[in-house]
């Protein structure tokens, strides 16, 4: 049986969120780009830069396993604030965090930078509850995987123009080494620091200003009340909750490959490929480019083919692109990993809005549960980079084909298991 549609304003709606998703993208990437930057400031050891990663994965995890607790043992946060109002607060929380680095650059302090950090993790994490979840109930479940496919496209095209914005807004300033600061006196090293603060101040305040503008654009949004209509559709909690904890392994098998693929990529050239050196920026580039261009491919392809089937397509073209990425002996096998890219490109907003299938009054507590899973993106790097000195670059990337055959497990899984989409 299909849910009914939801109440008017769709279209206006999914295109003022498809624009938030765009700014999300833009602005949490230009982010990233900045803390590169802030290297100079800190002089960020292994240690440090490991802590960042933890740090921002780690708060996905801990915040969504709040927000579930108190939604299972209190009140439901879902039900309590709706969709708009959860969605306002993350992007208040998160322009939080983005100012907190303006007096973290200023007063040359990485504990207050790394506590920044955790409140913009915070703020994205409601967003990644709030925002996915509404578009994937935003009309008939049948085209929820092109819904969220299509704004997470956008999500991507933001995050690749990013970095190009933060080139723009940083004041270029010289950049030296670790080696060459320790060779600073202690007053050109001070002075060294502020002028690089000085360069970060102005972006941070353009990404909690534009945080702030898009609470404002969600705020006065006309949005229909999918909490209430989610609640009059069926409700048939039990065989669904399967379904979506297989979903959030698949959550957290995706975003650790994912990240592990994308971090190690320039380790592995190195290694193996020196030759491959002055395209390893570009190879790179391309593995997170391509995901953005398979979205915009795939949210066309979904509005005609099973969810799962596509996910188990996507699936194992990622494991041969990875197999010949691992046993392949020249060049072309780096190709071949950059090119997984493509093929990672809808499983995130699939398998996401295949675990929230049928779930009734459990979506917002089922959206928490599924944000948890992105904490792979944290422990799978972790175990690669553990096991790598000890049987190399290459051959640890068989615990991203793991992943990627678990995913093509789910994608079937789905597919059986789910209705029949005409």
């Amino acid at each position: 049986m299909k849910q009914e549609l939801p109440p008017p304003f769709q279209k206006p709606t999914l295109f003022a969120f498809s624009i938030i998703f765009f700014g999300w993208g833009l602005l949490t990437s230009l982010n990233g780009t900045l803390i590169a930057q802030l290297d100079n400031i800190f002089e960020l050891d292994d240690f440090k830069k490991n802590l960042i990663n933890l740090t921002f994965f780690g708060t996905y995890f801990f915040i969504a396993l709040a927000f579930y607790l108190i939604s299972e043992y209190k009140r439901d946060l879902l039900d309590l604030l709706g969709y708009k109002y959860l969605t306002v607060i993350g992007l208040g929380i998160a322009a939080t965090g983005a100012y907190m680095f303006y007096p973290a650059s200023t007063l040359l302090s990485f504990s207050l930078f790394m506590a920044g950090l955790f409140v913009l993790a915070s703020g994205i994490t409601l967003l990644q509850i709030s925002a996915n979840t509404y578009i994937v109930n935003l009309g008939a479940s049948h085209n929820s995987f092109a819904r969220l496919t299509i704004v997470q496209a956008l999500n991507s095209l933001g995050a690749t123009l990013g970095p190009m914005l933060g080139a723009l807004l940083i004041m270029e300033t010289a950049s030296l080494t670790h080696e060459e600061l320790a060779l600073l006196h202690p007053e050109q090293l001070m002075e060294f620091r502020k002028v690089q603060a000085i360069a970060v101040q102005s972006p941070y305040w353009t990404i909690a200003i534009s945080l702030v503008v898009l609470g404002s654009l969600t705020f006065f949004l006309p949005m229909p009340d999918l909490v209430r209509h989610q609640a009059t559709t069926e409700d048939n909690h039990e065989p669904s909750k399967l379904n979506l904890y297989l979903a959030a392994l698949g959550i957290f098998t995706y975003v650790g490959a994912e990240v592990t693929i994308g971090s190690n990529l320039g380790s592995i050239i190195d290694q193996y490929y020196p030759s491959l050196s002055g395209e390893k920026a570009t190879l790179i580039y391309a593995y997170w480019a391509l995901a953005m261009v398979g979205r915009f491919a795939g949210g066309f392809i979904l509005q005609f083919v099973n969810g799962g089937k596509m996910l188990f397509l996507f699936s194992i073209g990622a494991l041969l692109l990875l197999t010949f990425g691992i046993v392949g002996t020249n060049e072309i096998s780096m190709y071949a990993l950059a090119a997984i890219g493509f093929f990672n490109s809808i499983m995130f907003p699939g398998i996401f809005a295949a675990g929230l299938y049928r779930l009734g009054s459990y979506t917002g507590r089922g959206a928490s549960i599924l944000i948890m899973g992105i904490a792979g993106g944290a422990i799978i790097p972790f175990v690669y980079a553990s096991t790598s000195p000890a049987v190399g670059f290459k051959a640890a990337l068989l615990l991203a084909l793991i992943c990627y055959a678990y995913i093509a497990f789910y994608g079937r899984y789905f597919q059986k298991h789910s209705d029949r989409i005409d």
